[in-house]
């Protein structure tokens, strides 16, 4: 798959050695236009609940957390986002903990040019596998999660960050129905919606992706119903 998909995809990277971070940082600033750089698994762990971040890579040994519980944290709400593991030995029980965690693969420190092209080409095809890449939400209508555009009838159509959200979210529930509950606190966790915002959100996503492919199911919430 060509990796210059990689442009519109932001990483994060775990390191805390200066030196070491600062060689990969720079082979990571070859493929991706954002690259966010943690030297903690705490910092890590609070920056990606906040960012929209695409693929991770993180050292096992890490000051505090290390990076295998941060990966584990990073599971429970992420089954699916590529994560790798840089390591400067090969630990085989810590390399058996990784598996379990469903990481990509390991990457020995320090990272080469070739071992890092190999990994983000390993990603990529993961990412197409879960349908994390495209998704057709109708036979003539795509949507392109990591970049937040729906392509239709030769046109490229711009989601917002709200728009991409309860998208995101309904797909994740295909088929079945969202209630107005988990939707406001998705959309806005700090405080309630109003009715007005939530039914101008559902409104400017049904423009965008067709009304008819937003249900609504009066008194409950809505739904996605997709074949694939």
């Amino acid at each position: 798959m060509n990796i210059k998909i990689l442009k519109n995809l932001n990483v994060l990277y775990v390191e805390d050695d200066p030196v070491i971070s600062s060689h990969t940082i720079t082979l990571l600033e070859t493929y991706f236009d954002t690259v966010y750089w943690c030297e903690n698994a705490e910092d890590a762990l609070e920056l990606f609940m906040r960012e929209r971040v695409h693929l991770i890579i993180s050292d096992i040994e890490l000051p505090g957390m290390n990076g295998l519980q941060l990966c584990e944290k990073i599971r429970k709400s992420n089954p699916h986002i590529p994560i790798f593991i840089t390591t400067a030995h090969q630990d085989k029980e810590m390399l058996m903990q990784a598996v379990k965690l469903k990481l990509v693969d390991y990457l020995i420190k320090p990272i080469t040019v070739n071992a890092l092209a190999q990994a983000l080409s390993e990603s990529l095809d993961q990412l197409n596998a879960n349908g994390d890449l495209m998704v057709q939400i109708d036979h003539d209508r795509y949507y392109y999660p990591l970049v937040g555009e729906i392509h239709a009838h030769g046109e490229i159509i711009l989601l917002n960050k709200f728009e991409i959200e309860l998208l995101d979210l309904l797909l994740m529930n295909k088929n079945k129905i969202v209630n107005k509950t988990t939707i406001e606190h998705i959309l806005n966790p700090d405080e309630p919606m109003s009715e007005a915002a939530y039914k101008n959100i559902i409104y400017r996503l049904r423009k965008k992706i067709g009304k008819e492919n937003i249900v609504s199911v009066s008194g409950v919430g809505i739904k996605l119903p997709i074949a694939r």
